[in-house]
């Protein structure tokens, strides 16, 4: 097992300084940020792994925070979860994941289970919140949403939305719509349909949704496409579309252009989320970037925020996204992000 002096030997400093920086207590101490950061990198290198009970029992902190995921939700989830991760590490902070899918009950039991193994605080995401949360002070929330009473990170997808409109505006296009698949009882989905609405009164010409029900994880996309591009997009002359997922945009850039529609000339197609396969399409897909970085800054924000000042006021911190700006858009002279 590593030790502590195992540690004070390689970084050429004392056990003293070493429990302080790995404990959260180097702020109260004289070392610079290139020396704690080495003092952690060290104790990564050699596998250091904190006594937890130890410091529960002499009341420290564990320097651990608990995650409360949906296993079953979307991919871009799991994105944002390594993004929270990077950013705990950045302040000497591990991760204890548990699983609660659309059960405001069963998150409650994995809060508590969580609590029971020493972490500080709990980062849960907010397709589903059970009411006991809000009494709680080392809880913080993430999502599409923000949540009344729990501090809560969301991004901000009507910035996205503007830009892309704007965008859609700058080509000509007169029937721009927003086309979402599943129920609305996810954060995700309210969001944008809120988000898309909200900006309809700065457009003339209206704006159109496109909505098509049902369970995503079981529904066949490529019906699902087919039948929106049957139904919606052909008969209302829609010539612009922003989609919920980058998927659901690749879905619908096939489904046209096996029906010799071209993209961007007579559609153009927006994605969300800016995955990685969106550079290798043909076209690329424009995408909106749903800044996971920034996501897992702010949700680290907070989490401090609420356990070093819990008397605070609650607040919320509304992460912004943009337009990335590829080949199933008309170009402009706008550079992309």
């Amino acid at each position: 097992m590593v030790r502590l002096i195992d540690i004070a030997q390689r970084a050429g400093v004392s056990q003293g300084t070493v429990s302080a920086v790995l404990s959260g207590r180097g702020r109260n101490i004289r070392v610079s940020k290139e020396k704690a950061e080495k003092i952690r990198s060290i104790a990564r290198e050699m596998n250091y792994i904190p006594n937890f009970s130890a410091k529960m029992l002499s009341g420290q902190s564990s320097h651990t925070l608990g995650v409360l995921i949906d296993s079953e939700d979307v991919a871009v989830r799991f994105e944002q979860l390594a993004a929270i991760d990077r950013a705990a590490e950045r302040h000497g902070y591990r991760l204890l994941i548990a699983e609660t899918h659309a059960n405001a009950e069963k998150q409650l039991l994995n809060y508590r289970t969580l609590l029971q193994y020493g972490v500080d605080g709990v980062i849960c995401h907010a397709n589903c919140v059970h009411e006991s949360l809000r009494h709680e002070k080392n809880v913080v929330l993430y999502g599409a949403e923000e949540f009344e009473g729990i501090p809560s990170v969301y991004y901000d997808i009507e910035a996205g939305y503007r830009e892309a409109l704007d965008h859609f505006r700058q080509e000509g296009r007169v029937r721009p719509a927003l086309a979402f698949f599943g129920a609305t009882c996810h954060d995700s989905i309210r969001a944008r349909y809120r988000a898309f609405r909200n900006l309809e009164p700065e457009f003339s010409g209206g704006l159109h949704v496109m909505e098509k029900k049902g369970d995503t994880a079981a529904m066949d996309l490529r019906s699902a496409v087919e039948q929106l591009t049957s139904q919606q997009i052909l008969p209302r002359k829609i010539d612009a579309v922003i989609l919920q997922n980058d998927l659901l945009a690749l879905a619908l850039l096939f489904e046209l252009q096996r029906r010799g529609i071209r993209v961007p000339e007579d559609v153009s197609i927006v994605g969300q989320d800016n995955a990685a396969f969106c550079c290798c399409t043909r076209p690329a897909l424009s995408t909106i970037d749903s800044n996971l970085d920034g996501l897992g800054n702010a949700v680290m924000e907070l989490m401090l925020e609420r356990l070093e000042h819990p008397e605070r006021p609650i607040r919320s911190i509304g992460v912004p996204t943009w337009l990335v700006q590829r080949e199933t858009t008309l170009a402009s002279k706008n550079k992309e992000r």
